[in-house]
């Protein structure tokens, strides 16, 4: 059985989500609150996915905002919500390399990136590019996992072959962003049930696609897949896997 092919799958399993992590919109609103933008703002959002978190922030705050994500039917979706909500005139959306959708010249008020880090790197590698692209005195949320405890090898193998040392802990990740230069300003993690709605989400969505498309081809090697991501979410991943939300500055001056 051949894998299912991963932008296909991503697709469908986030078909019925809002964010694509695990974030309630009551901490979305938090969240957006604690970077307290000014008016005119201008927002990056990396691999914005359908946009929810960043279409909520421009619905909060008088900003604008660039969503960039490799997945043209996400940023379809986001350009037919952002129309919806009437907050078009002020975002857009490509679906391009970041590195061809943001210039090395290019300068923001803050940076916002819900989980997508591998865009660019590593954590860490992601920071640094952050951190060089933000004004002085400019934030940045970062959404990125982290372990609640020492990984399971046999869930270390059901991500992939996953190693222990690709993520820290929570307190690891605020100690990373600070040597990347910034002051963190607050932390927060996903909750039990964030988690389960998130995941609950991504399950259903591919078992009521297998259900309604048997003729698909993929069915057989999407089904295949979704239960055993699913069975190692309930297995380990639950106790195991916790995601945390970054609120940071880039200071605007050399004081400590």
């Amino acid at each position: 059985m051949t894998a299912p092919d991963r932008l296909k799958f991503t697709t469908i399993a986030h078909a019925t989500h809002r964010y694509l992590s695990p974030l309630s919109p009551e901490k979305s609103a938090r969240l957006i609150d604690g970077l307290a933008l000014r008016e005119g703002a201008e927002v990056l959002d990396i691999g914005c996915g359908r946009a929810g978190f960043l279409l909520d922030l421009v619905e909060r705050s008088a900003v604008s905002g660039l969503g960039v994500d490799l997945n043209a039917a996400f940023i379809a979706s986001a350009r037919a919500e952002a129309a919806r909500r009437g907050v078009d005139a002020r975002v857009r959306f490509v679906d391009q390399p970041l590195a061809e959708a943001v210039g090395d010249a290019a300068r923001f008020d803050a940076i916002v990136c819900m989980g997508s880090s591998q865009a660019i790197g590593t954590f860490a590698e992601a920071l640094r590019w952050a951190h060089a692209r933000l004004v002085p005195g400019g934030v940045a949320l970062f959404g990125d996992g982290f372990w609640r405890r020492r990984p399971d090898p046999g869930y270390l193998e059901a991500l992939g072959g996953a190693t222990e040392d690709e993520m820290t802990t929570h307190a690891g990740n605020t100690r990373v962003a600070r040597e990347a230069g910034f002051r963190v300003l607050g932390a927060a993690c996903a909750s039990d049930d964030e988690w389960d709605e998130y995941e609950g989400r991504y399950c259903a969505a591919i078992e009521r696609y297998v259900d309604a498309n048997p003729a698909d081809p993929d069915v057989p090697a999407m089904a295949a897949r979704i239960r055993a991501w699913h069975d190692a979410y309930v297995t380990w991943g639950r106790d195991t896997l916790g995601f945390g939300f970054y609120t940071l500055l880039k200071p605007a001056s050399r004081e400590p």
